[in-house]
């Protein structure tokens, strides 16, 4: 009877949404998926080619750069420069986050709000999150940051949350089927990035908990 528990505690299920491979690949389809539906509403369209591109470079960079994110977390390059990963990844959110701000000065609107507050918010979490306990953590001294007294689950509903009402929003204002469907796509990646984060930051808050015996 002992050994029965022993092995059922040993094999213990895992929920799709707190495995990190799993999330993984559903960010990675999901993106997949708004870069092409997207690119084949617009051909369908009829938008020149040279639009296409325009519109691939520009309104699906963020998830271009979200590919160019994720599709290496599954080789060993990318597992062992994966601090590096993550600083590119902070880097273009700095700048999209900058760029949403000039766009919020040039014309208001409601949208613009909630999509700057998303990208504020991802890149706050993602600081204190992904670079949490590497060499840039300690020089910039980010412990001391009050955003740490937000805790790791908040931020997570606080960017499902915002998604939701921008995935509302943009539901309300579309007047076509293919506008819908990247709008729930976007919002699916957006819950999924936040997730990702979510794990990686509850599995280092884990692996640096002190045990019993007072060793990490």
């Amino acid at each position: 009877m002992e050994k029965e528990k022993i092995q059922k505690k040993e094999v213990e299920v895992v929920e799709w949404y707190d495995n990190p491979n799993f999330i993984t690949t559903l960010a990675i389809t999901s993106l997949a998926l708004i870069i092409i539906l997207s690119q084949s509403f617009a051909v369908k369209n009829n938008i020149g080619s040279n639009a296409i591109l325009r519109n691939l470079l520009n309104h699906n960079s963020i998830y271009l750069v979200g590919l160019l994110y994720f599709i290496p977390l599954k080789t060993r390059i990318g597992k062992k420069y994966f601090n590096f990963l993550n600083l590119f990844l902070i880097l273009i959110y700095t700048i999209f986050t900058i760029t949403s701000i000039l766009t919020i000065i040039q014309s208001l609107s409601l949208t613009s709000l909630v999509t700057l507050g998303i990208y504020i918010m991802f890149l706050i979490y993602m600081i204190h999150s992904l670079l949490y306990n590497t060499r840039i953590w300690k020089e910039f001294k980010l412990d001391k940051s009050p955003f740490n007294d937000i805790s790791n689950i908040n931020y997570f509903y606080a960017i499902v949350i915002l998604g939701i009402i921008l995935l509302t929003i943009d539901l309300i204002q579309t007047s076509t089927f293919d506008g819908a469907v990247i709008s729930m796509l976007v919002t699916a990646y957006t819950i999924l990035l936040s997730r990702y984060i979510y794990l990686y930051k509850d599995y280092v808050d884990k692996k640096n908990k002190p045990s019993k015996k007072g060793t990490k």
